[in-house]
């Protein structure tokens, strides 16, 4: 014998009947606003109507105007005995009738039995008016009367002011109906209004009386959601600080902070990739991590990184585990990449009941931290990349010529109040343009790509190497002096000379040694004294080193039948 449930019955039951209640509310009220949105639209093109009829009216009614006083100004000249005739009333009137638009004027009017053109009845008129006028201005009042009569000007004007009284009295009518129409449409909008909040009224009453029933459920929803809003004001405070992070330091910060905050039960790492050594080396960690974390992580030793997608790997050892992962922990691992490009791997540990379950609830916080973070991470490498481009040269790598003077100016500086030397050393390749001539540009471009590193593998961390111009190089060596300036010249001169077999060139340097303040007492007299130093290499014989005149040394010129130009060849 089958058993009814009727609870279960009444429930299906009271579900139908809720969605087809809910259903037609809806498309009731969607009817209601929609007629009240036509209605709107209705009363809105009215209102323009009326708007453009009274332009109309307006424009017709200051054309009547202006045609009437010009003829009373006419008539008044025509009637007057006065021997001085003045015309300026006719003249203001007339300039003001010529300033209306001819699209103010009535299509049509009548001319005895049969219609013509308005603007052609006006133009007749104006016609008569300058008749009488020349007659009145050489002192011809009896014709100018004549003309006045003969002509019938004041039927003519009658008859086309009272067309215009017609015509606006017309459109006052239509601006009558159309308000009419207006204001029957406002009263049916408002009815709808009314009937639609009154029906809304009910509706929301019936779905309160209902919704208290399941009170609890959307409490409980209410909560979740305050909880995911909550999340996303943090990641969206924690986004509007990494856009202020200038430094990967910085952001750092920024992660641990959120990180310990939206996720206080787990424990995490960032690793980065380094391009240079192709690893994810550890950055940062937050809330006790997981203990002996390897300080770089291979790409190919990451399952995360090979799928381009999170992965788990459990402590337990289970399932598949990457190389790299030793302790135990259970850790979310998802990896970091933003435009085609690898920024680095975001970890996440959990230990205790249910770790694995409780990692896969936070992969979705995890991987809006990764992402937030992966922009962070393209945006700090593209500001850096853009502040090398605008400070290297990028034939060579150095530093280029603007960086190189601010530099100096500020060794010059500190090693001034440090009362420390500071020196310069300026370098030129020999026959560039004569290697560049016999090998091509592409090979000269290779040789002075040699030079630079040579250079830079020989300089300390606090000296700074940078392209003047061209084939010409400066050394900025701050806390060395002259003499010690001159070896490491040398030296470089040496290993530049070097070059000349592995290029298949004959490759070598001149080179000019000044320092401050042995040799100079400011930063322009410096690179000149090397520069002049270096000339004289040149004039030496090339390939070698030159020392500026010290200070109590007579300075050493250049022969006066050698030019610059001559010792650089």
């Amino acid at each position: 014998m089958l058993t009814i449930d009727t609870h279960t019955i009444s429930e299906r039951s009271r579900k139908v009947g809720m969605t087809v209640t809910s259903w037609l509310t809806c498309g009731l009220i969607s009817v209601m606003l929609m007629c009240v949105l036509a209605t709107f639209l209705y009363i809105d093109r009215q209102q323009s109507d009326v708007a453009q009829v009274r332009l109309q009216t307006h424009a017709m009614m200051r054309m009547q105007h202006s045609i009437a006083w010009t003829h009373l100004a006419v008539l008044e000249l025509v009637l007057q005995h006065s021997d001085q005739t003045d015309f300026g009333a006719y003249s203001r009137a007339l300039n003001v009738l010529n300033t209306q638009s001819s699209d103010a004027l009535p299509k049509m009017t009548w001319r005895g039995t049969a219609t013509v053109p308005t603007s052609e009845v006006l133009e007749t008129l104006k016609s008569h008016w300058a008749e009488i006028i020349a007659a009145l201005n050489v002192g011809q009042p009896d014709r100018a009367r004549a003309v006045y009569l003969t002509r019938d000007v004041s039927g003519i004007a009658s008859n086309l002011l009272k067309t215009m009284t017609i015509d606006i009295d017309r459109y006052k009518e239509v601006i009558g109906d159309t308000q009419l129409r207006i204001q029957n449409a406002t009263t049916l909008a408002l009815i709808l209004q009314i009937l639609s909040g009154i029906f809304c009224i009910c509706a929301f009453a019936a779905t309160a009386r209902t919704g208290a029933r399941d009170a609890k459920a959307r409490d409980i929803a209410v909560c979740a959601a305050n909880a995911s809003r909550e999340q996303v004001t943090q990641l969206f405070e924690m986004t509007e600080m990494l856009q202020s992070a200038t430094e990967r330091s910085d952001a750092n910060v920024v992660l641990r902070s959120a990180a310990s905050e939206l996720m206080p039960d787990f424990g995490g790492a960032l690793y980065v990739f380094n391009n240079s050594r192709d690893r994810l080396t550890l950055s940062t960690t937050w809330n006790q991590a997981g203990e002996d974390l390897p300080d770089s992580i291979g790409l190919q030793q990451c399952w995360a990184m090979k799928r381009g997608k999170p992965h788990i790997n459990r402590a337990d050892g289970k399932k598949l585990s990457c190389e790299h992962h030793t302790g135990n922990l259970d850790v979310l691992e998802i990896p970091m990449i933003a435009r085609g490009e690898i920024l680095g791997l975001l970890q996440i540990f959990a230990s205790g009941e249910n770790a694995v379950e409780r990692l896969q609830q936070q992969m979705g916080l995890g991987s809006a931290l990764a992402d937030a973070m992966s922009l962070a991470l393209a945006n700090i490498s593209l500001r850096d990349k853009l502040r090398s481009q605008a400070l290297r040269d990028p034939l060579t790598g150095l530093y280029n010529r603007r960086y190189m003077e601010d530099a100096l100016e500020r060794t010059v500086r500190m090693t001034d109040r440090e009362k420390q030397e500071v020196s310069v050393i300026m370098i030129d390749l020999d026959h560039f343009k004569r290697l560049n001539d016999q090998h091509g540009h592409a090979k000269g471009d290779s040789v002075l790509r040699d030079t630079a590193a040579v250079i830079m593998s020989q300089l300390r961390d606090t000296d700074i190497a940078c392209r003047y111009g061209g084939e010409e190089l400066i050394v900025v060596m701050p806390n060395c002096d002259l003499d010690a300036a001159a070896q490491k010249a040398e030296s470089l001169r040496a290993a530049i000379e070097a070059l000349s077999e592995p290029n298949g060139a004959k490759v070598s340097a001149s080179l000019g040694v000044a320092a401050i303040p042995s040799t100079s007492h400011a930063v322009r007299d410096m690179v000149a004294s090397a520069d002049a130093a270096l000339y004289r290499a040149k004039q030496d014989g090339r390939n070698r080193v030159a020392l500026a005149s010290r200070r109590d040394e007579p300075a050493t010129e250049l022969p006066e039948n050698v030019t610059r130009l001559e010792a650089a060849e």
